[in-house]
């Protein structure tokens, strides 16, 4: 493929992910497979996640061992979770060894809840503090960075329950030697991971904030849910739900990518049918 068209490609992946998806999730995985190869693994991450899982997982397997594991260290629990619902159980084993022990076990977890219950969804990929620590030890895990961006940190128990959430602001400011436990504030509601999805949509929290605690039965920190992963989640799940269409204002911005993303497929399924 020309190298002007492959930008554009690129460029569309990149800037309308929601949109890219929708189109791709209507090609053969494999042809999916061999664009997203030639993505960055932040823009190929963010199209895969933004896809039906149903579609999305038999891009996984399409994939060589070595670019699996390049876009699963960039997916985020949760849509791990939802993709490898969608495989065989050999396929998932298989997957999952390419993760660390660590992602593994929280994978794991969220599977373990049914795909229509918070929990299935649940993002676990955040900072979490002790009570315990003080301002120093928290940055020391800030500076990691090995979580998901959100503006809130969780302040735990030594059994996991949640104590309070603070700010990475607040921490910002503080000095080194303040435990965390007198920058953080009481967390007004959180919800167990058994929660269906359409139950939780209507809880009054939404009007209030737009992230809310997940906690598992002995109330331990399961992760966070932000409001617009609910509703995203909602999408996802049900494996049936008709696509939507592509706007017509990113139809007419981005028709040049999207006739490139076709020319870039193209090439492939010849190739491939003149190996046959």
């Amino acid at each position: 493929m020309h190298n002007a068209k492959l930008a554009l490609a690129l460029h569309f992946l990149e800037e309308e992910p929601q949109a890219a998806a929708r189109k791709l999730e209507l090609q053969d995985a494999d042809y999916i497979a061999a664009l997203l190869e030639k993505a960055p693994a932040q823009v190929a991450a963010r199209v895969l996640a933004a896809m039906l899982p149903v579609f999305a997982a038999p891009v996984l397997l399409a994939l060589d061992t070595e670019e699996a594991a390049r876009l699963l260290k960039v997916l985020n629990n949760a849509d791990i979770a939802a993709l490898l619902r969608q495989l065989a159980e050999k396929d998932r084993h298989k997957q999952l060894a390419l993760l660390p022990l660590k992602k593994q076990s929280a994978c794991l977890l969220l599977l373990s809840y049914p795909d229509y219950t918070l929990g299935a969804w649940t993002e676990t990929d955040l900072l979490v503090l002790d009570e315990q620590m003080d301002v120093a030890d928290a940055m020391l895990r800030l500076k990691k960075r090995a979580f998901s961006e959100t503006g809130d940190i969780y302040v735990v128990n030594d059994k996991r329950q949640i104590r309070g959430r603070l700010s990475i602001y607040a921490l910002l400011r503080a000095a080194n030697n303040q435990p965390v436990h007198r920058l953080m504030q009481p967390l007004e509601q959180s919800v167990s991971g058994f929660t269906e999805l359409s139950a939780a949509l209507k809880l009054d929290i939404w009007q209030r904030q737009d992230t809310v605690a997940v906690i598992n039965q002995q109330q331990e920190l399961l992760g966070i849910i932000h409001h617009h992963q609910l509703r995203h989640a909602l999408t996802r799940s049900a494996v049936s739900a008709p696509l939507e269409p592509l706007p017509g204002d990113i139809l007419g911005a981005y028709g040049a990518s999207i006739n490139a993303l076709l020319d870039l497929i193209a090439p492939i399924e010849a190739t491939k049918q003149e190996a046959k």
